[in-house]
């Protein structure tokens, strides 16, 4: 994805304003299509995604509010490759279905309107079309206390 691909989305997301909230993207490295060898780690599916998005986000605007992490299983192996938005005082996204070589302009255009938000709620009718039907679950902000 080029740098003007990047910031078209971010002119265009509602994170335009400036208030982005830093965010980590985590990546699932187990994730692997079915009947596929699990070695080497190289070859899954999800470890090629993470290297892409972790190249992406470093070049890109929003490189310095995400941090790209990779996970060694999100537990979402019937629904590959998985990912998860996470941020301090925030609601958590967990997402399937994403795909290496495919996803991530999707992925970045939702993880702009997820650091853009004042408490990472994405409503479904504004989260990009992929992100509406590849959501596994969201958990409310942690809030503290008891």
């Amino acid at each position: 994805m080029t740098g003007t691909a990047l910031s078209v989305l971010v002119k265009g997301s509602p994170t335009s304003h400036g208030t982005f909230r830093s965010s980590v993207l985590h990546v699932c490295t187990s994730c692997r299509a079915p009947g596929s060898p699990r070695e080497p780690r190289e070859s899954r599916a999800g470890f090629k995604l993470y290297q892409e998005l972790r190249a992406t986000f470093h070049e890109s605007p929003l490189g310095h509010h995400v941090e790209v992490r990779s996970t060694e299983c999100l537990s979402v192996c019937p629904r590959p490759c998985g990912i998860a938005l996470s941020s301090p005082g925030a609601w958590t996204y967990l997402f399937g279905d994403q795909h290496p070589g495919e996803s991530a302009r999707d992925i970045v255009e939702c993880v702009s309107l997820y650091i853009g938000t004042e408490d990472g709620f994405m409503r479904r009718e504004r989260r990009p079309k992929p992100f509406r039907a590849s959501i596994l679950g969201r958990v409310p902000p942690y809030e503290g206390g008891r």
